[in-house]
């Protein structure tokens, strides 16, 4: 069974939009035992989402659209795909006036354009959209399957969850895959690969996705003998256990704040280089109010002079134990983590590019880094994050 994804926009295209909804999707559909097969995007154009919806039919058994079913004149998903399939287009009364009794609670009325929102191919199926005014549509044609979604986040991700997956757990068996993840850390990536590459079983389906500095391994698990698999994990464990971040599919951020509660610690971050970037991370996850007590930003010489109550020091290594030091003991928590660094592109001070300080402390116990890291800008700070998540992990330790 292959299950594809359309999505329309020509702000993904231009670069406008990054497509979280493709990356949602394949998560959710993981997660229940489906995979996605195939996505295509496409820009608002009539003849492209007809041509590439075809194509998809042809090749899947349910196929999904996201985007273009707005109130405006470049929202014409749905009609290009009922004229596809040659079904008339009626408007649903319930609907519509439901859409006007909310632009009426507001004391507006509603656009006369925003009533198209409220047409339905005929034989279609409307499925109720929990965060917005247009619905989803479910068509069978053909013994193929379409989803019509609309194209924002907050609308997609609930009909998926509440629509799709449900239709497909009656309908369809499950993957027969069944992806494991190991994350690493403080490793090249084709390094890390030659030397799995020794111990690896014949047939074991693996692949490695680098970014920041984190390389995570995706096995499955069923490509393999439960014997083989075994061994190969016995291996990993045995001979790079020094590298792994974790053994589940989450963002590291996800793993220091599930360690710091694990072990009942509180933190307290001074951020120079990451500008906050760190905490931001952390905060995404629910929990994070349980670890993390406070965050300061010091990005000039006053605001650390200030920290410090102190002459602020050049020498960067004693710098940043000093606002370590600082903000621990300005504060109740049970680590501090300071970080300082040269982001580029042209240095500040008499440190390269890419080198960066990071200083943890707990009551009794400082300890020093340095890291020298590669890439433009952005990717310095991304890479810094990661390496302060890193090294408390194994503060912690």
């Amino acid at each position: 069974m292959n299950i594809a994804l359309l999505s329309v926009g020509t702000e993904i295209l231009l670069g406008d939009t990054v497509n979280t909804n493709l990356s949602s999707l394949g998560q959710i559909l993981h997660d229940n035992g489906y995979i996605l097969t195939t996505e295509i995007t496409v820009p608002d154009n009539k003849e492209l989402i007809q041509k590439a919806t075809q194509d998809l039919l042809n090749e899947n058994d349910v196929v999904v659209t996201c985007g273009g079913i707005g109130p405006t004149e470049d929202d014409f998903t749905k009609e290009v795909i009922s004229e596809l399939l040659d079904l008339e287009l009626l408007v649903d009364d319930e609907h519509l006036q439901w859409m006007k009794s909310r632009w009426e609670s507001r004391g507006l009325t509603m656009p006369v354009t925003n009533a198209k929102q409220a047409e339905i191919p005929k034989g279609a199926k409307k499925l109720e959209n929990t965060t917005g005014t247009s619905p989803g549509i479910y068509i069978e044609h053909s013994k193929k399957h379409i989803f019509i979604f609309p194209g924002p986040p907050r609308e997609f991700i609930p009909l998926v969850s509440d629509e799709l997956v449900p239709f497909l757990k009656e309908n369809y068996s499950t993957s027969d895959k069944d992806y494991q993840f190991i994350l690493f850390f403080n490793q090249a990536e084709s390094a890390l690969a030659e030397q799995i590459d020794e111990f690896k079983p014949e047939g074991l389906d693996i692949a490695y996705l680098a970014s920041k500095g984190v390389i995570k391994l995706r096995i499955d698990v069923n490509s393999v003998t439960s014997t083989e698999y075994d061994q190969f994990k016995a291996n990993i464990d045995d001979k790079l256990s020094e590298y792994i971040l974790s053994y589940q599919n989450a963002p590291a951020s996800k793993v220091l704040l599930d360690n710091l509660i694990e072990s009942d610690l509180s933190i307290t971050l001074v951020e120079s280089i990451t500008g906050g970037a760190l905490s931001s991370e952390i905060v995404k996850h629910p929990g994070a109010s349980k670890v993390l007590v406070a965050s300061n930003v010091v990005y000039d010489v006053s605001a650390k002079k200030q920290l410090t109550e102190k002459d602020v020091n050049e020498d960067w290594v004693q710098l940043t134990e000093d606002l370590s030091i600082a903000a621990l003991n300005k504060s109740n928590a049970d680590i501090s983590l300071a970080v300082l660094g040269e982001a580029g592109p042209i240095p500040s001070s008499k440190y390269k590019v890419g080198e960066i300080f990071i200083s943890i402390t707990s009551k009794g116990k400082t300890v020093n880094l340095k890291h020298n890291l590669r890439g433009n800008r952005q990717e310095i700070i991304n890479r810094a994050v990661n390496n302060c998540i890193w090294d408390l992990l194994n503060f912690i330790k």
